[in-house]
């Protein structure tokens, strides 16, 4: 049904643009690159005859009308931003694997495959990563109403641009209304981690996703000369950071895995190998599938920073990211799963533990997503890596599942 050749080309082509020397990508949000990247898959929804939609946030949407202007919309998709050494499948996988399911299900429309009820579509999302702009997964979030426009577009990076400013400088602060009546959303990734492989499974049908909190900590101390400063007059902001650091991994050992964290990211001012760390700034997150786990790991993170906390060096804890733990739509699980079977594939149910579009994308419509293997777990890194074999397999299980909700079949 899918062309797999041109899609295997197509990832080929997307992952030239923001290149990096180990084989990955690095396609920041509304960065140069994550640009040209737009400007890439603008062009081929444009060559497909697809209607072109860019919001006010700088989501890019191609629909094909299949059924009628006014008819309900099936959409599907992912993000083509990046890490900063991210690799080349996640999420620009989801998103051309989408466009290329799209277009199998309308050439089989046109060969005669049925009369369709609904229209379908295709999306890459805004700063899905969250590594530029905080938080992750605001153009999906703006879709689904948890956040406002002005609150995404007012976000900004280290450097104090914002995801406004940089959105207008790469030509992608739209001003088009996104489609709605969006009647179910179907997202296609790499798993990210190890399961399937080590199951033998080739398409695993997400249940739900864990839950998962995230914090940034702001430690204010004072700069000092790490030679003639006394020790007892020091005020280190490093000091409480590295406790916050060391707090994080011990809770989540004393769960065996049930519990995963990480400080990701320390922004350490004014970073010099002979000056006291003036100011620190570090983001820590927590992950569990477990409300109430996941709910002790916060409150316990949370008495720790209070007590690490003075008036010489205080610290000032946000939480800025706050997503429970959820189930995706029970007929899209089941609708997936037949489908892959009917397609030959062996599926395992599994959750996500990383985070995706289609967690928001669940408060406006039924939503669900489908993963592929991706080798010895690795994801976030250069060297990710799934087999041309299980990325066909994946197109085409989206495909299939697409026709299904398109009620061809």
């Amino acid at each position: 049904m899918i062309d797999a050749d041109r899609l295997h080309r197509w990832l080929g082509d997307l992952a030239a643009i923001g290149r990096t020397p180990g084989g990955g990508v690095c396609r920041l949000a509304a960065s140069h690159d994550d640009g040209l990247a737009r400007d890439w898959f603008r062009a081929r929804l444009g060559e497909e005859g697809l209607r072109v939609a860019v919001d006010a946030v700088g989501n890019v949407f191609g629909v094909a009308e299949l059924a009628g202007p006014d008819a309900p919309l099936v959409l599907t998709g992912s993000h083509l931003d990046s890490q900063p050494s991210g690799g080349r499948y996640d999420g620009a996988y989801g998103v051309l694997a989408g466009l290329e399911a799209l277009l199998a299900v309308r050439r089989r429309t046109a060969q005669g495959g049925g009369k369709p009820a609904r229209n379908l579509g295709v999306v890459s999302w805004t700063n899905e990563e969250g590594a530029r702009f905080s938080p992750s997964t605001l153009g999906s979030a703006v879709f689904a109403g948890l956040v406002d426009a002005d609150f995404a577009l007012s976000r900004a990076d280290g450097d104090g641009v914002t995801l406004g400013a940089a959105l207008a400088d790469i030509g992608y602060r739209g001003a088009d209304a996104p489609p709605r009546n969006v009647a179910a959303y179907v997202e296609l990734h790499i798993e990210q981690g190890p399961e399937l492989e080590r199951a033998g499974s080739t398409i695993g049908v997400v249940e739900g996703n864990w839950g998962t909190v995230k914090y940034v900590a702001d430690i204010e101390g004072r700069a000092a000369h790490t030679g003639p400063t006394p020790m007892a007059a020091r005020r280190d902001a490093l000091l409480p950071a590295a406790e916050l650091v060391l707090c994080c991994r011990q809770m989540s050992d004393r769960t065996g895995g049930a519990l995963v964290s990480s400080v990701g990211r320390l922004d350490v001012q004014p970073n010099s190998t002979n000056v006291v760390p003036g100011r620190v700034r570090l983001f820590a997150e927590f992950r569990a599938l477990d409300p109430t786990m996941l709910a002790d790991a916060c409150a316990r993170f949370e008495a720790k920073a209070r007590a690490l906390s003075t008036e010489a060096v205080p610290v000032a804890l946000t939480r800025t990211v706050d997503r429970p733990a959820g189930a995706f739509d029970a007929r899209l699980r089941d609708l997936i799963e037949d489908t892959a079977k009917a397609c030959g594939y062996a599926s395992l149910r599994l959750n996500t533990v990383a985070g995706h579009d289609s967690i928001p994308l669940k408060a406006v419509c039924p939503s669900a997503m489908i993963f592929v293997p991706s080798a010895t777990g690795v994801s976030h890194h250069e060297s990710e890596f799934t087999t041309p074999e299980d990325l066909a397999a994946g197109a085409q299980v989206l495909a299939a599942t697409l026709a299904r909700l398109a009620e061809l079949a």
